[in-house]
């Protein structure tokens, strides 16, 4: 095994991964303390990492176990090299990157927010607090109950932190499929299981004591195998769906509980106080919860054998389980910048003559999770509250002030901006059996309005012109429906509290009391009709047109016939589409991106300047939609050697991630802080 450590040591020192050769010299030397050319490998990549003391004092070691005259000739001569660079470099230290969490900033700690359970007429159960919140103030932190790796990510990720995976991973010492970038990773895992001091798991009245929750990330120190109950057969994350697996891994925390506390009594499942909407499944979801029931419990009690005897009921209770896991999990994300961090480094394209690259991010859904406290926080599409992932850790962040007593509520997906109204009732409808009664879906509003519109045909009129019907009644309510399909009714706003331009998008809505009927392709505002069949022909070969720009391998050599095509297929889409619509800032995104792979910067800051400033109106200035919109910007003003622009750009482009993450920036978006620091040299470059 020694042997094997350094072999493939010398192979990462050679590839230049320089602390996964360093890890596998340690595990060398941990195998066969003696090894000589483990100690020698170790030197050389501490020089190579510039550690010269800690390489001389390995070569030293070398040098007394080598027992070869040609062996220690060799280290003598790396010896004595190593000892002039010492004396002529300053000792620089290694970097230590550590993929785990080591808790929340002591200021945080600090600031604990008390958190209430409350249960509403219309949402049933939720979380609110008892104090005012200020914005960028930490709500809640949180371990998962059971996770699973999404199997998207098996080979690539840690099955632990989740985080991208080294060239030198620590695999299960049982089973060898589940994959680690450490060691503490592989302990962790292998060892121990992390549970929030608000969810335990109770043999009979298992409840989450919710009535006051404050801040915190402790956790117990029952040593419970993440996974230990799928070593040694089939291996269940690759046969299995992640429901069912995480299914396995709650009754196996649940059976590992009760047998270290030395209950022996008759095992039937976990009461996790979750909803779980059973009755409103159709009968093939139940048929298949049930049959995935009857398999799980069979692998249990193969696993188990004769050390645990089931209750009669013990399959109707996987059953419960399965489907409160389906509507209570969350996706594990991870931000992941596409362009690798380039257009921060290169001076590529900085006299505008060369390409360059707009800096963009994707999340990237890694892991699928159960957070007991977390589950009980509502849905918004207009969220108050954001949640974004420390490893594997939950956290979530108030987005804006919010009032004692105002319920604090997250997103499940579905966000106004993203989806218009009819996707986001029939998503959530779909995924979590409700229909959504937040102030975006109960109150008429200028996104949903507009995001997928056409325009007016009217020159002079800003008015949009749907897809949709929609009814206005006396009551000041406004039925919605598509075809005969009725979707929700809407409140009208207070139009005083709303901008310009709401009154002319939908003019017809505020003009009288009377009873109003907008069909399909009436504008909002003029009724002027619009031939809506041609109009969506027409505009859907156009995005098509335009999307052809996303599949060219490279662009660096683009025929400008392409780019001219495009052209005229975005104006055609400005004739077509309502100005705030969705999909001319789509459109206006993809021209941008494309003129700045090509060198073309003015015109890329020119399609991105264009496609936030609609974004605005389907969002709002300070969504994190628009921050990173404007990290695009800031590569492109950059690209052209703008330094004064772009720090304006970032500036409040850094005041938003600021507010969504406050000092998380640097660890979830290191992207984020490696171009501040380009922008800081740029910007005084410029002056």
């Amino acid at each position: 095994m020694a042997t094997l450590y350094v072999n493939r040591a010398s192979t990462m020192h050679k590839l230049g991964l320089l602390e996964e050769c360093l890890r596998d010299c340690d595990r060398s030397i941990s195998v066969s303390p003696n090894y000589a050319k483990a100690w020698y490998r170790r030197g050389m990549v501490n020089a190579s990492l510039k550690n010269y003391s800690s390489a001389i004092r390995d070569l030293e070691d070398a040098l007394s176990m080598e027992v070869t005259s040609s062996g220690k000739s060799s280290i003598e001569q790396e010896l004595k090299l190593i000892l002039q660079k010492h004396e002529n470099v300053n000792e620089v230290g290694t970097s230590s990157s550590n993929c785990m969490d080591e808790g929340l900033p002591l200021t945080e700690q600090q600031r604990k927010v008390i958190l209430e359970c409350i249960s509403t007429p219309n949402k049933g159960r939720g979380m609110t607090s008892p104090n005012d919140i200020s914005p960028a103030s930490l709500i809640h932190a949180e371990d998962p109950l059971a996770v699973i790796i999404m199997k998207s990510c098996r080979d690539t990720h840690c099955h632990y932190c989740f985080s991208e995976a080294p060239a030198d991973v620590v695999f299960c010492p049982s089973c060898t499929i589940p994959i680690y970038c450490s060691n503490r990773c592989q302990e962790e895992a292998v060892g121990q299981i992390s549970w929030n001091q608000n969810a335990c798991l109770e043999s009979n009245n298992s409840v989450v004591d919710i009535a006051k929750l404050s801040v915190t990330s402790t956790r117990c120190k029952t040593q419970i195998a993440e996974h230990r109950h799928e070593c040694g057969g089939a291996h269940w994350a690759a046969v299995l769906p992640a429901d069912i697996v995480l299914a396995g891994r709650i009754m196996a925390q649940y059976i590992e509980k009760q047998l270290l506390a030395g209950k022996r009594t008759t095992i039937s499942g976990p009461n996790l106080d979750l909803v779980h909407h059973y009755n409103q499944d159709s009968p093939a979801s139940k048929f298949e919860s049930h049959i995935y029931a009857t398999v799980l419990l069979l692998c249990l009690q193969s696993y188990y054998k004769s050390g645990v005897s089931w209750a009669e009921d013990s399959l109707s209770q996987l059953v419960l389980l399965i489907c409160q896991i389906k509507v209570n999990s969350i996706a594990i994300v991870h931000m992941k910048s596409m362009d690798g961090g380039k257009v921060l480094t290169v001076n590529k394209g900085f006299s505008g003559s060369s390409g360059a690259v707009m800096c963009s991010v994707e999340q990237v859904r890694v892991a699928q999770a159960i957070y007991m406290s977390g589950s009980f926080f509502n849905h918004s599409c207009q969220p108050n509250v954001h949640a974004y992932f420390r490893s594997r850790t939950l956290v979530l962040r108030s987005s804006e002030y919010i009032k004692a007593g105002t319920p604090i509520e997250l997103s499940y997906g579905p966000q106004a901006g993203e989806m218009d109204l009819p996707e986001r009732q029939k998503s959530l409808r779909e995924n979590y059996y409700f229909s959504c009664g937040c102030s975006n879906c109960s109150v008429l509003s200028l996104s949903d309005l507009v995001m997928n519109s056409f325009r007016c045909p009217q020159s002079n009129c800003l008015g949009a012109v749907s897809e949709l019907i929609y009814y206005r009644c006396k009551e000041n309510s406004v039925h919605v429906s598509i075809g005969e399909s009725h979707v929700c009714t809407l409140s009208l706003p207070d139009i005083s509290k709303f901008d310009e331009d709401m009154v002319k998008v939908g003019n017809l809505f505020f003009k009288s009391d009377a009873i109003l009927n907008i069909d399909p392709g009436f504008c909002m505002s003029c009724r002027s009709q619009l031939d809506l069949s041609s109009a969506v022909a027409i505009s859907d070969r156009a995005t098509s047109k335009i999307n052809r720009l996303k599949e060219l391998p490279a662009l660096d050599n683009v025929p400008e016939v392409v780019i001219a095509e495009a052209l005229q297929s975005l104006e055609q889409t400005e004739k077509l589409r309502h100005p705030y619509s969705k999909a001319l800032a789509q459109a206006q995104d993809t021209i941008a991106e494309a003129f700045a792979k090509v060198g073309d910067q003015e015109q890329a800051r020119k399609h991105c300047k264009a496609s936030i400033k609609i974004l605005e109106k389907l969002y709002h200035p300070s969504h994190i939609i628009i921050a990173h919109e404007l990290i695009k910007l800031v590569s492109i003003e950059l690209s052209m050697g703008d330094g004064a622009s772009a720090s304006a750009a970032f500036a409040r482009a850094d005041a938003i991630f600021s507010l969504y993450y406050g000092p998380d920036v640097k660890r979830i978006l290191p992207y984020v802080d490696a171009l501040r620091r380009t922008v800081s040299e740029r910007s005084v470059g410029s002056c």
